[in-house]
C-alpha cells in the first residue's frame, strides 16, 4: 500500500515523485516506456529532448526550487552555454549571448536598420522578465488561485496594459521586415511549448532566455532524471518501468493493475494518483473530458506538431568553428515557421567528444510534424529525413561527406517512442482574464491530479518542473 501512485514518462512525472518522496510520501513511480532521456546510437549518446534547459541560474526559480527541496547538486553539474544560441537564416548568422549589451550589438550588426527598436525591445524584455519571475515564484500555478492572489494580479495589470501596447508596435515594426520577424519567431520555436497566440507577457520571458541562460548537463537531462530517480529508490520509493498499465480503479483507494517485460501481472493501490498529461491512457481514468476539469472544457491544450529527431554521427572537422551548443536555421524568411521551415540542431559539446570516440560529434536534428497519422508512417518520415539533410546543406556545406553514423530506421523508431517524453508543440486559449496560458493540476476526483508542461505552456521547460512540484505539494497538502 502506498500513499501515491504516478504515472508517467516525462520529466515532469519524475519530478512529481521526487519531489513527493522527498516529502516523505511513500511514492511508486510507473513509467511504461522506461526509454529515459539519452538514448545511443552506433556508440554516441543523444539527448531525446533537444529542448535547452533553463532556469538553473542562481536564484531561478528551477534551481530555488529544488535546492530547497534538498534535490540535484545543480551547482556541479551544470555548465552555462554562451552563447545560448544561434539563429541561422539564409543571409544572416546571430549568437544570442549572456550579455545584454553584446546581444543588442549582435542584433544590430545584423539589423542596424533596427537598432533604436532593438534595444528598447530589450530594455522591455529585462523590466517584464523580472516582473513575470517574481510573478511565478510567489504564485506556482500561474494563475491567481484565491482572493489575495486577484489582489495582487491587480497590482500587475498596469504592467501587462503596457506589454500589450508596446507588443502590438514591436509586432507592426517586424511585419515590415520578413528577416527580422523569422529570427523572433524562431526563438519562440526554439523555446516556447506553444505555436501559436504567443501574446502573453510570458514572452518577454522567453525572450530573456539568453540572458536568464541556458544550461548544459554531461548527459544532457538524463543527469537530472538519475538524480530524480535516486531521490526516489533512496526515500522508499519505488521505480517501475519497461511495464504496460491494463487499468486504473477510482475511487477512496486507487488501485492500477499492469504487466512487466517478464508478462507478470501485478496491482498496486494507493491513496492518491497523479497521471502525466502526455499519457497516451489517459481514457483509463477519465473517461470523458468533462471529468479532468472545468480548464479541460474551457481552454483545452491541442498538440498542433510533434517533434521528429534524426540522430547524426558527423566527422568532427565539419563542424563551423563557433557553431552553438543549439542552432535554430530558418531555410525560408518568406515561408511560415512550421511549414518545413525550421530545424533545430543540438551539437555534443567538445568535452562530451573527448571522452567518446576521437574526431566525432553527435549531432541531432529536429523538425515538428504535424500531429497527422499519414505524416508520421515509415515513408514519410524516411523522405522527411533525407529532406532535413538536403535543408542543412547549404547552411553546413560539407555536413552530408562527413555523416559516418545515420540509422534512418533507428531514428524513427526513437521519434515515435519519444511522443510520451518529449514536449510537443501546443495551441491554447490564454485566460481571457488574466491573458496567461495555464491549467489546473486539479481533477474532478478529489485524490487524482495532473502534472505536465502543457499545463504551464507559457514558461518552457521550467514549466515542466514547477508542475511536478505542483502536483506533488498538491497531494502533501491534501494529507494534512
Amino acid at each position: 500500500m502506498y500513499d501515491l501512485i504516478i504515472i508517467g514518462d516525462d520529466f515532469s512525472s519524475h519530478v512529481a515523485a521526487a519531489v513527493a518522496s522527498r516529502r516523505n510520501i511513500k511514492t511508486v513511480l510507473i513509467s511504461e516506456i522506461g526509454l529515459g532521456e539519452i538514448c545511443t546510437i552506433g556508440g554516441l549518446d543523444f539527448n531525446i529532448d533537444s529542448t535547452p534547459l533553463t532556469g538553473f541560474g542562481e536564484n531561478q526559480v528551477c534551481h530555488s526550487l529544488l535546492t530547497e527541496l534538498g534535490i540535484l547538486p545543480i551547482e556541479e553539474q551544470g555548465d552555462l552555454s554562451n552563447p545560448s544560441y544561434q539563429i541561422i537564416l539564409p543571409e544572416h548568422r546571430l549568437d544570442f549571448f549572456n550579455n545584454k549589451e553584446l546581444l543588442i550589438q549582435e542584433m544590430t550588426r545584423e539589423f542596424p536598420q533596427l537598432a533604436d527598436v532593438i534595444k528598447s525591445f530589450y530594455d522591455k524584455v529585462v523590466k517584464n522578465s523580472d516582473i513575470v519571475n517574481k510573478w511565478f515564484h510567489n504564485h506556482h500555478f500561474i494563475q491567481p488561485q484565491n482572493i489575495k492572489d486577484y489582489f495582487e494580479f491587480i497590482k500587475l495589470t498596469p504592467h501587462l496594459i503596457k506589454y500589450k501596447f508596446d507588443n502590438m508596435k514591436f509586432k507592426w515594426i517586424c511585419s515590415g521586415n520578413d528577416a527580422f520577424r523569422k529570427v523572433m519567431e524562431a526563438q519562440q520555436a526554439l523555446i516556447s511549448l506553444i505555436s501559436k497566440n504567443q501574446d502573453s507577457i510570458f514572452s518577454h520571458f522567453r525572450y530573456s532566455t539568453p540572458l536568464r541562460g541556458i544550461y548544459h548537463f554531461s548527459r544532457g537531462k538524463q543527469t537530472l532524471l538519475n538524480s530524480l530517480i535516486n531521490e526516489i529508490t533512496s526515500s522508499q520509493g519505488l521505480h517501475i518501468n519497461n511495464c504496460e498499465v491494463s487499468s486504473v480503479k477510482k475511487g477512496r483507494l486507487i488501485e492500477v493493475n499492469f504487466t512487466d517485460k517478464n508478462g507478470s501481472t501485478s496491482n498496486i493501490s494507493a491513496d492518491n494518483l497523479i497521471v502525466s498529461t502526455k499519457w497516451d491512457k489517459m481514457n483509463l481514468v477519465f473517461e470523458r473530458k468533462k471529468q479532468i476539469n472545468l480548464d479541460s472544457l474551457i481552454r483545452p491544450i491541442k498538440i498542433s506538431h510533434h517533434p521528429f529527431t534524426i540522430h547524426l554521427g558527423i566527422r568532427s572537422n565539419c563542424v563551423p568553428e563557433k557553431m552553438a551548443r543549439h542552432v535554430a536555421v530558418i531555410t525560408d524568411v518568406k515561408k511560415d515557421i512550421y511549414d518545413d521551415n525550421l530545424v533545430i540542431l543540438e551539437l555534443s559539446s567538445p568535452d562530451y567528444e573527448k571522452t567518446t570516440f576521437s574526431g566525432k560529434s553527435s549531432l541531432s536534428a529536429t523538425v515538428f510534424l504535424h500531429d497527422d497519422p499519414m505524416i508520421w508512417s515509415n515513408e514519410n518520415l524516411t523522405a522527411t529525413s533525407r529532406s532535413i539533410i538536403e535543408r542543412l546543406e547549404f547552411f553546413l556545406p560539407f555536413l552530408k561527406e562527413n555523416i559516418e553514423i545515420f540509422d534512418i530506421k533507428e531514428s524513427i523508431n526513437i521519434s515515435r517512442k519519444q511522443l510520451s517524453i518529449v514536449n510537443p508543440k501546443y495551441q491554447f486559449r490564454n485566460s481571457f482574464i488574466t491573458g496567461f496560458a495555464a491549467n489546473s493540476n486539479e481533477t474532478k476526483f478529489s485524490n487524482i491530479f495532473l502534472t505536465g508542461a502543457s499545463l504551464l505552456p507559457d514558461i518552457g521547460f521550467e514549466g515542466e518542473i514547477i508542475s511536478g512540484i505542483n502536483a506533488a505539494r498538491s497531494v502533501a497538502e491534501k494529507r494534512k
